[in-house]
C-alpha cells in the first residue's frame, strides 16, 4: 500500500523520448532506451494510482507556475502534464531548504566521499547498460540498482552522446564521482531532503548500508532539475551527484545518500557480464 499525504510527494525522473523497444542484441537508439524507462515509469504510476512530480518534457512553466507550489493535491495533475512546473528547475526556486554544499560535513563525518540526491523510477528490463533487468541483476543479492546521472557516466564508448553503455569519463576533482555503468558503491541515507516535507519514513532505512549497481542512466534531458549533464556541474540542490532508484528499500522519500564507490560482489560481477550486452560489442 502507498500512503500518500498532502505534501511533495515522491519524486520520480522520467526520460526524453517514447519509442518501441529493440530487440537485443542489436544497439538500441538514445530515444528507444529513453522510452523503455519512461514506459516502466508509467506502469508503477498506474499500479499505485496516486500522482508523482516528474521531470516532464514540453512547454516552459509559466511565470506563475513556477512561483507558485500547490497547498493540496487537486492542482498537481495541471503541473504533472506536459509543460507544466514541477519539471522545470525553476519550479525548485526559493524550495530549496537543505542545500547539498550545507551537508559536506556529514559526508566527512559518516566516513564516506560523495553525496547525492535521490528519486525513483521503476524496473525496466531495458536499462542503458547493456539492456541489464534491473530487477533481475540485484534478486537476492541485497544489492539496489540505480541509474546515475549523465554527469556519473559521461563516456560512451560505442559512440553518440547519450545514453548506451555509459562510463565514467574524467571526474576527479570534480566533485562527481566516477560511477558508469555496472560500477558498484556502499552507502547510507542522510534523514535530510532538499525540500521542507513531515520526516515519516522507517528508522530503519537511516540505520543500515545499502550497496548498489548502476544498471542504467538517468539522462540529463528531461530530468534537468535533477540529473546533471557534465561533471563538475550540480543540480538545482547543487548536488553534482545523482541516483534514481529503480526500486529503493521501504521507507525510501528522496533522502540524500552519502556512498563511497566500492567493489561489486562476485555474484554480482557474474551476472552483469551473462546479462549486460556491453561487453560483447
Amino acid at each position: 500500500a502507498v500512503l500518500v499525504e498532502a505534501r511533495f510527494p515522491q519524486f520520480r525522473c522520467v526520460p526524453s523520448a517514447r519509442a518501441p523497444q529493440p530487440a537485443a542484441p542489436s544497439r538500441p537508439s538514445d530515444a528507444v532506451m529513453a522510452g523503455a524507462r519512461c514506459l516502466d515509469m508509467c506502469r508503477v504510476l498506474v499500479l499505485i494510482g496516486v500522482p508523482a512530480v516528474l521531470a516532464r518534457l514540453g512547454e516552459q512553466p509559466t511565470a506563475t507556475e513556477a512561483a507558485t507550489a500547490p497547498s493540496n493535491l487537486t492542482a498537481w495533475p495541471k503541473l504533472l502534464a506536459p509543460g507544466g512546473a514541477a519539471r522545470s528547475p525553476a519550479f525548485w526556486k526559493g524550495s530549496v531548504t537543505t542545500s547539498a554544499n550545507a551537508l559536506a560535513g556529514e559526508v566527512e563525518r559518516l566516513g564516506f566521499d560523495y553525496l547525492a540526491t535521490t528519486t525513483i523510477y521503476a524496473d525496466t528490463d531495458r536499462a542503458s547498460c547493456g539492456s541489464l533487468d534491473t530487477a533481475a541483476v540485484v534478486r537476492g543479492t541485497g544489492y539496489y540498482a540505480v541509474a546515475s546521472a549523465q554527469a556519473m557516466q559521461n563516456s560512451f564508448p560505442t559512440g553518440g552522446s547519450c545514453c548506451w553503455c555509459g562510463q565514467a569519463g574524467s571526474t576527479q576533482g570534480t566533485g562527481t564521482a566516477p560511477m558508469g555503468c555496472m560500477s558498484c558503491a556502499k552507502g547510507r541515507f542522510l534523514k535530510k531532503r532538499p525540500y521542507a516535507a513531515p520526516m515519516n519514513a522507517d528508522s530503519h532505512i537511516f540505520e543500515k548500508e545499502f550497496d548498489i549497481v548502476v544498471a542504467d542512466i538517468c539522462p540529463h534531458t528531461g530530468n534537468e532539475a535533477w540529473c546533471p549533464e557534465r561533471a563538475g556541474t550540480g543540480n538545482v540542490f547543487h548536488s553534482r551527484n545523482h541516483f534514481d532508484w529503480a526500486h529503493p528499500p521501504p521507507g525510501f522519500d528522496n533522502y540524500y545518500f552519502v556512498f563511497t564507490p566500492a567493489p561489486c560482489s562476485a555474484e554480482i560481477n557474474r551476472r552483469i557480464h551473462g546479462m549486460s550486452q556491453c561487453h560483447r560489442r
